[in-house]
């Protein structure tokens, strides 16, 4: 039964990698995604060193001059199989190997099937960002699991040096990284440098990464751009770029380009209409939703090392919650909010399925808070964290089957909007089936 299950879940991944490939590669020389995220993928150094530019300056070294559509069509199909074949591997590695976690990995709302089946998320730039990390967990599997002393000692120092890269060059993609993969890199680095005590260079990599994030922000910060710099970069563009892009107006800057010449304040203004707008409760209800079908993934890939004891479920819920901390400037710098959502969540499922025995901590962020504060919260609740974690364990191996439905139905009917609600309701596949059962007769 298990193996049938496996195989249900394989085909279910193959699906997704074949619906994407069917919008990016089935007919490469035609743009059958989002044309904001597609001129994004094209901003360069055309018009000077700027942020975001490193993807246009490097397609231009690929392509030359003329349309960039099948270039930027194949990356974004290589990342996304990439990161597919990635979370097969990573859960392939963990010892328990559940169907239905890697499923409902899949399928959590912002997840890689939601992507392929609603043709949203995969192709931004921040799926780069997963596949570096889906390699720093592949370097740290083979570290951990090696039991040859000078072997792990060399691919530490092959992990240390990919992740000070990653940590220089990314931000160059997008700014973006140092809220979204980088602190899910970083735990990876922190643990390897615990691993070997003996390396103090291994622990001056951790610390100088967080300096390098530091730097890259400021220098991104920096040169942000401006509406010149954004019109110099969109009238450098091929003809048929600039139509595909903004076919009513091809002579002004549309798509991601548009978003260089933005303002801070014009950002922070995006994020005060998602609260003056009543749409808040949308990514709030997102937010539990997906976080509940994590809890799942955790509890049923986790059987193998024990997670009915609370302690381990509770120090996998520490690293989500610590992901989602790290996100959290990025809700206030920009309103896509889902993107957030669905990049913790990502992290998440990488770095749990190659950390099944929670061998990875994180610091403790109880400290950033006064001590008077700390001490104020702790007496208001009567209830300790272990308590809430027994509590879930208890509820969901009573209510396994029940559970799994009821999540594959969220699954399946939630969609998470990425930034704003004008593509309809969340539950827009859901709607309709509701809309027929309750259509009054004529």
């Amino acid at each position: 039964m298990k193996r049938t299950c496996s195989w249900l879940t394989y085909l279910l991944v193959g699906a997704s990698i074949s619906l994407v490939w069917a919008v990016t590669m089935l007919n490469p020389a035609h743009l059958n995604w989002s044309p904001w995220a597609y001129s994004e993928w094209l901003i360069s150094y055309d018009a000077g060193f700027i942020r975001r530019g490193i993807s246009g300056w490097l397609i231009r070294l690929v392509r030359g001059d003329g349309a960039d559509v099948a270039t930027v069509n194949l990356v974004v199909f290589a990342n996304y199989a990439a990161l597919s074949l990635l979370m097969v591997w990573v859960w392939a590695r963990s010892r328990e190997r559940s169907p239905a976690a890697l499923a409902l990995a899949f399928l959590v709302p912002g997840g890689l099937f939601q992507m392929a089946i609603g043709n949203a998320f995969f192709f931004r730039k921040e799926i780069v960002f997963h596949v570096a990390l889906g390699l720093d967990c592949l370097l740290y599997s083979v570290i951990a699991r090696s039991t040859v002393e000078p072997r792990r000692l060399r691919a530490a120092w092959v992990f240390a040096a990919f992740f000070l890269v990653q940590a220089a060059v990314l931000p160059l993609l997008h700014e973006s990284y140092a809220f979204i993969s980088f602190p899910a890199a970083w735990l990876l680095a922190r643990r390897l440098a615990a691993m070997f005590p003996a390396q103090p260079a291994l622990a001056r990599v951790v610390k100088a990464a967080i300096a390098l994030q530091v730097v890259m922000f400021l220098m991104c910060a920096a040169f942000k751009g401006n509406p010149d710099i954004a019109s110099q970069i969109w009238h450098m563009l091929a003809p048929s770029d600039r139509s595909l892009i903004s076919p009513g107006a091809p002579a002004v800057p549309g798509g991601g380009i548009s978003a260089i010449g933005w303002s801070t304040v014009f950002n922070l203004s995006g994020v005060a209409f998602l609260f003056m707008g009543g749409q808040f409760w949308v990514w709030g209800f997102a937010g539990v939703g997906i976080a509940a079908i994590l809890v799942l993934v955790t509890l049923w890939n986790g059987r193998g090392y024990g997670l009915a004891h609370e302690e381990m479920l509770r120090r996998h819920m520490a690293q989500l919650g610590f992901l989602f901390v790290a996100s959290l400037p990025m809700y206030l710098l920009g309103i896509d909010w889902g993107r957030w959502l669905s990049s913790v969540s990502i992290s998440y499922l990488l770095l749990f399925f190659v950390d099944g025995p929670s061998a990875i901590t994180v610091p403790n962020l109880t400290l950033l808070v006064p001590r008077a504060l700390r001490t104020r919260m702790a007496l208001s609740f009567d209830i300790s964290p272990l308590d809430v974690m027994h509590s879930i364990v208890a509820s969901t191996s009573r209510h396994r089957k029940a559970l799994f439905l009821l999540a594959l139905f969220f699954c399946l009917t939630f969609r998470a909007p990425e930034c704003c609600m004008t593509l309809g309701s969340p539950f827009y596949r859901l709607k309709p089936v509701l809309e027929q059962i309750f259509k009054p007769a004529a």
